[in-house]
């Protein structure tokens, strides 16, 4: 089976390809997207769903990203957790104030003794992991402990900073609200 999704915004691509995926068990899908942020997220989309990837260059804004195998049937994980920062700050109040609070707050995650699976920046969250260095510290700790740091890579375009992204992983909107309904959600 083959989709189109040239021209289409994340998460577009990878919902699409999921619901084709879905829909055909076991058959091989083929997606042509324009940019090398789609191919990656749709290569995280075939890993997370123990399914193989294959990326092929067509011409410089026309990819084509075969996914194939037997997809694995992740459950609810009835444990663990994961934090949401969907703001630069903590709470409402003074602007300030409130960076310092949520500098706080991801120093002290560092000091629990049970870690979450993941931390997921978006909108203006990313600032944490590209421009804070308090927290870009913080957040490098966690990571060497097996935490998952994934920024939103809408946002982080949309802000200018995805070449400033020093900790943790760039994904998609569609893998933030797999972690979200997967796991017990913590909103500072």
């Amino acid at each position: 089976m083959e989709i189109n999704a040239l021209g289409q915004a994340c998460p577009l691509p990878v919902i699409k390809a999921k619901q084709a995926i879905n829909e055909h068990p076991g058959e091989e899908i083929i997606i042509l997207v324009d940019n090398e942020a789609a191919t990656e997220n749709l290569k995280k989309l075939s890993g997370t769903m123990g399914m193989t990837s294959e990326v092929k260059e067509e011409s410089p804004n026309v990819y084509r990203v075969k996914i194939s195998g037997t997809r694995e049937v992740n459950s609810v994980s009835s444990d663990g957790y994961v934090i949401v920062l969907a703001s630069n700050e903590m709470g409402g109040g003074d602007a300030d104030f409130g960076k310092k609070l949520l500098e706080g707050f991801i120093y002290a995650i560092t000091e629990q003794d049970e870690l979450p699976k993941a931390i997921l920046l978006y909108n203006s969250g990313v600032y944490m992991a590209t421009e804070n260095l308090k927290s870009i510290e913080d957040l490098t700790i966690l990571a060497g402990k097996g935490v998952e740091v994934l920024s939103c890579g809408l946002c982080l375009d949309f802000y200018g900073l995805k070449e400033k992204l020093a900790v943790g992983e760039i994904t998609n909107m569609y893998r933030i609200c797999e972690l979200m309904t997967q796991y017990r959600v913590v909103r500072p």
